[in-house]
């Protein structure tokens, strides 16, 4: 079978950064299935006190992420020492917002209680988070480093890694959940205290590997450390600040939608969680598949191909339209069992938190192959370096859409948790329809000029 170009070259990336990306969101996950154990409290309170981190990881994630792009247009160009530029200032940057956001976090616990959340939940949430705080530089530092990669066509480097930490922070999460093996017993606190280890030694084996491989020598990737260079400072704060935007304004919604949650009960707080980390497990593939589509792009981009970029878009969106619908399917027909892996759903405590979370799963396959279309586009933004768009049409997507229409449906029409998530999904249709749409606008364009020059 001929496989064409472009779908080769798309899953050379896609395939080993979906297993990264599996591996990266499967910290959350084996995070958020061993605080059910530990009771629906620790479930809701730790829950959204993961979503509260990752909020902000995600917020400044979308500063750095001009990285990869910026790097591989270089790659493409043939400046090597230019990535290893790129590259240290991006770690510095990664540790100069780390800091304050670990202050702002761990005085969060008055916040939380003023917008109505209860004591009980408070106190979990804040267990969690002032634990897993101090693996933010960690996490943003090993993010940056896998942007460099990717954009060097090197993603295997941190696959394995990455997908073998996934036991040890299970291992490590049993044994500091309940104090085994002479670890100390750290109960919620000791979830995030495990991912605090996984990010610290996850960064320190990919840094010291790719210091060490002879063959990625020649783009002297940490030589630059400790050398300030402006300019090339403020050209990803310039391109990256439109995404932490955008990164926050998803992510931020996302919180609030959580906190909503919370006023119709832990039932639905909980029920909320399971879903939406379910979800976004299945889309790591779209995750994997916009980083691939952003790097594929910069590549043809910086060696002048808008026509050869055109057709992976194309080839992108049919990839992740085939694969999101097949992952969809266990969210129709297995929602009793899925959510059998987060509580005892034979238990009859738990019941509340069942029916919920079946009644999400509908809504959730809508949002999920929404979601996988805007990533597509997204992805392809960023290697045509066109950021700034992307955050005025996601701040309407997710908040005047998505939150506004959600706390019409939920508290206002009575929907609850379910017309929160049929506002999020609607919000997440709208951002797909207007980023594809800028898309093509942008690639017709720059078609239409090189025609021009030719």
């Amino acid at each position: 079978m001929n496989v064409p170009f472009e779908i080769r070259t798309l899953l050379r990336l896609a395939i080993p950064l979906t297993f990264v990306q599996v591996a990266e969101g499967m910290v959350n996950v084996v995070d958020t299935l061993m605080m059910g154990q530990l009771g629906t409290v620790a479930l809701a309170g730790g829950g959204l006190g993961a979503v509260i981190f990752w909020t902000f990881l995600s917020l400044f994630s979308g500063l750095l992420e001009m990285t990869g792009a910026l790097a591989a247009e270089a790659y493409g160009a043939g400046q090597d020492s230019h990535v290893g530029v790129i590259t240290s200032q991006a770690l510095l940057l990664s540790l100069v917002v780390a800091i304050p956001t670990m202050i702002v976090c761990w005085h969060l616990d008055t916040g939380l209680l003023a917008l109505g959340q209860s004591p009980q939940i408070v106190a979990a949430t804040m267990a969690y988070l002032r634990a897993i705080l101090w693996g933010l530089p960690a996490a943003l530092g090993l993010f940056v480093l896998k942007e460099i990669t990717t954009a060097l066509m090197q993603p295997r480097l941190l696959t394995v890694l990455m997908v073998g930490s996934i036991p040890v922070n299970i291992v490590l999460n049993h044994g500091l959940m309940y104090g085994k093996w002479g670890l100390p017993q750290l109960g919620l606190a000791g979830i995030g205290w495990s991912s605090v280890l996984i990010f610290w030694g996850m960064f320190g084996a990919i840094a010291l590997r790719l210091r060490l491989r002879s063959d990625l020598q020649k783009w002297a990737l940490f030589r630059s450390i400790g050398h300030l260079y402006p300019s090339v400072l403020r050209q990803i704060v310039h391109l990256g600040w439109p995404l932490c935007v955008d990164y926050g304004t998803e992510f931020g919604a996302l919180t609030v939608a959580a906190l909503m949650m919370g006023w119709w009960g832990a039932d639905w707080l909980a029920a909320h969680r399971i879903v939406m980390t379910t979800t976004e497990v299945l889309l790591m593939f779209s995750w994997g598949l916009s980083y691939a589509t952003a790097m594929c792009t910069a590549h043809q981009l910086g060696a002048d191909r808008p026509d050869t970029a055109q057709r992976l878009m194309g080839m992108s969106l049919l990839l992740n339209g085939v694969v999101v619908g097949i992952l969809a399917m266990p969210l129709w027909l297995l929602p009793e069992t899925i959510t059998g892996f987060y509580v005892n759903t034979r238990l009859v405590d738990n019941q509340a938190i069942l029916q919920s979370a079946i009644s999400l799963f509908k809504v959730g396959i809508v949002f999920q192959i929404f979601q996988g279309f805007r990533l597509i586009s997204l992805g392809t933004l960023q290697g045509l370096h066109d950021t700034h768009w992307l955050a005025i049409v996601d701040f309407g997507a997710h908040w005047v859409i998505g939150i506004g229409g959600g706390y019409l449906l939920g508290q206002t029409w009575q929907g609850q948790g379910l017309g929160l998530w049929w506002g999020l999904a609607l919000g997440q249709l709208v951002a797909a329809l207007l980023l594809g749409y800028r898309v093509q606008f942008l690639l017709h364009r720059r078609l239409q000029a090189r025609t021009d020059i030719l």
